[in-house]
This record gives structure tokens, sequence and C-alpha cells, in this order.
């Protein structure tokens, strides 16, 4: 099924039949005990959302748990999954997110329901929602991002990137921190992902761990697949005391039969000690151990082009950035010997400033829970 077509679909169900079952839902008052965690890209909670839940599981709440990653059960599965969705929201006192949920934006809420969108990613990089077509096309009738009561960012000085990707009011954009970050400033969690990592990869000990890391490019339902040829060349430069292994976005892996890590990318990067990336949002937690990262860029003139990033890449990004594949296994080498420590404590003070371990906390009290 084409892009086109899976929009217009989209257009139907959330302007026609999902306000249906919404109203059916409203024959009942609302709950304000009914907490919802609601995403159609997982089967279970998102670690973007886990220590929320966590947080209402030990407290006098009914928790509900909405997840089905609706992309691999169908299309029939994933409608049924959305309408029972609507008859539970209708009457839920609050509805967590942490991605694009369409049944949400579907129709008016009712007041006393509080939507909180926890965003999966942290800073503000490339363009997203509303401000290219690349996600949401200039036909596409209806708004895609309404009815958010709170929407969470790592520092206030990323609101700008979700005000106008959202096309939120100002007002409930707020840069309280994202509470999944909060683990990276634990011991106990980093030295778990540690000791879990080389029980599965003993032969990992004693090497220098590097994590390639990339984007998506196109759009979420149809992403371009990646070259992954460059992997093989860059291990043989780099030699036995490296480690280099792969981690998609979420979309890619979908799409691609890559042989790469399956440990989840959040539990990989405490055991990481050079990062390459692009222009993922990985980059942003990766920031908060303060090692370094090289930026493998191969397509950068085309995205600056088409005018795809809310920063200026090339002056602002804290490490190396490598065009040309030749370069990159001597940018790695580089990166590691003389890491650029206070450019990447200064960017993420910039970027992800809020998230400092105390994000759940500020969080629940916004909340006035």
């Amino acid at each position: 099924m084409n892009f086109k077509v899976k929009q217009i679909i989209k257009i139907v169900m959330q302007n026609i039949i999902f306000p249906l079952f919404y109203q059916i839902g409203k024959l009942r008052p609302v709950d304000k005990k009914l907490v919802v965690f609601a995403d159609s890209h997982h089967n279970v909670v998102p670690y973007s959302m886990e220590d929320l839940y966590a947080w209402f599981a030990d407290r006098d709440y009914k928790v509900c748990t909405m997840t089905r990653d609706c992309d691999g059960a169908g299309y029939f599965g994933g409608l049924c999954f959305m309408l029972k969705f609507m008859l539970v929201y209708a009457r839920a006192g609050y509805v967590f997110i942490c991605d694009n949920f369409l049944p949400v934006a579907s129709c008016k809420k009712r007041e006393e329901t509080v939507v909180v969108q926890m965003w999966h990613a942290g800073g503000m990089l490339k363009k997203y929602a509303y401000d290219t077509p690349r996600d949401i096309p200039v036909y596409y009738k209806g708004n895609v991002f309404r009815n958010y009561s709170l929407i969470l960012t790592s520092d206030d000085r990323c609101d700008s990137a979700y005000i106008s990707g959202m096309r939120a009011e100002p007002s409930i954009v707020k840069g309280l921190g994202l509470s999944r970050t909060d683990r990276f400033f634990r011991r106990d969690y980093l030295e778990d992902c540690r000791n879990a990592f080389f029980e599965q990869y003993p032969d990992a000990k004693g090497k220098k761990i590097v994590l390639w890391a990339p984007t998506f490019r196109g759009n979420a339902s149809t992403p371009e697949i990646v070259d992954m040829a460059f992997l093989d060349r860059i291990r043989r430069e780099l030699g036995e005391e490296w480690l280099v292994i792969t981690k998609l976005h979420p979309h890619l892996q979908k799409h691609v039969g890559a042989d790469e890590c399956r440990i989840p990318t959040e539990r990989l990067l405490p055991v990481t000690d050079v990062l390459i990336s692009d222009y993922s949002s990985v980059i942003y937690d990766f920031l908060l151990l303060e090692r370094p990262i090289v930026f493998y860029a191969q397509d950068l003139d085309y995205f600056e082009q088409k005018d795809q990033f809310y920063i200026d890449y090339r002056q602002e990004m804290p490490g190396p950035i490598v065009e040309d594949e030749r370069q990159l296994a001597s940018a790695v080498r580089e990166a590691y010997a003389h890491p650029q420590t206070q450019r990447l404590r200064d960017f993420k003070q910039k970027y992800m400033g809020a998230c400092d371990g105390r994000a759940l906390e500020r969080l629940i009290e916004q909340l006035n829970l």
C-alpha cells in the first residue's frame, strides 16, 4: 500500500470512524483514576514511558496498557486496536503517549481528560511533522496533534521545534526533561547494562566499542534502505581492538533484514565508547554520557538543500562530520583519542539541560499527582 493511500485511509478514520466510537465511550463518565498508556509502534509499554508506568502501578490508580505494533499487525488488527482505544479514551483521566498516535487527535476530547505527549526523542535536529511534507503531506485533512494537555521536551531551548512541528500552543510545551533519561544518572543501571552486554558478547571484553546508529530516510511507513556495505570495510580498517555493532532505527528494522545487535538502544549506549550517527536523536541521549560522537553524514548536502534541519548542523554538531567513507575509521580513532569534551558538554547543556536525573519528579509535580 503506497504512502498516499495510507494517508487517505487515516483521514477517513480520524474524521469519521474514530469520533463515532468516542461518542459511544462517552456514555460512561470520566474516571480520574483510569490511566492509559498507549502506543501503536510497540507491543509493550515503550521505554520512554516505563518509569512513569511503574510509578502509577505502585499507587492507587487503574492502569490500562493499550499498545500494539500496528505496522506488524496489519491494517485490520491495528484498526480494531484503535477502536478499542477510543472507547477507553472517552472515560480516561490520564492518557500518556510518546509518539504519533492518531486516535488521540481524532475528535475533541473531554475536558477532564489529561493527555501528555512524552515524546521519544530528545533535542532538536531533523525537521518533522508539519514542518516537512515528508511526514505530513499538504493534502492531509485533520489535526494530527490535537488534544494535548502537555508536551514534554528535553530543554526549554527545544520548545520551538515542537511548537512549530506539532502546531502546538506554546503554553503546553515545557522543557521539564524526559523521564526515560533519568536512568542514565543511576550507577546501578549503567553497571547492569555493561554486565548484560559482556555476558552476551564475552569476546568484546577489552575492546573499544563502536555503535553505528543511523536515522531513517524517507517517511516512517516506507523508509529508504540504508547502505550498510561500509561496515565490513570500517571493521577491517579499525582492526581487532575494536568491535563495531549496528543498531538501526525501529522503522528500518522492520524493512531491512540486517544482522544487528538485538539489545535495546538505551542499554547499548552505556557500553559504547564511540557513537557513529547522522541525524538521529540517539545522539542526544548519548550526550548524557559525555562520550565522543562521529557524525557520518554522506548525504548532508541533500538535507541542507531541502532545509531539513532546525539547527546549523555543520556549525553546532559536537564532533567531527564525515561525508567521505574513506575518512570514517580515522575519525573514529581520533575522536576516541581526543574527544571534544567541552563541546559535548556545552551541546548537552543547551539541548538536554533538563535531563538531569529528576525529570520524572518534575513531571509528577507538574501534573499535581
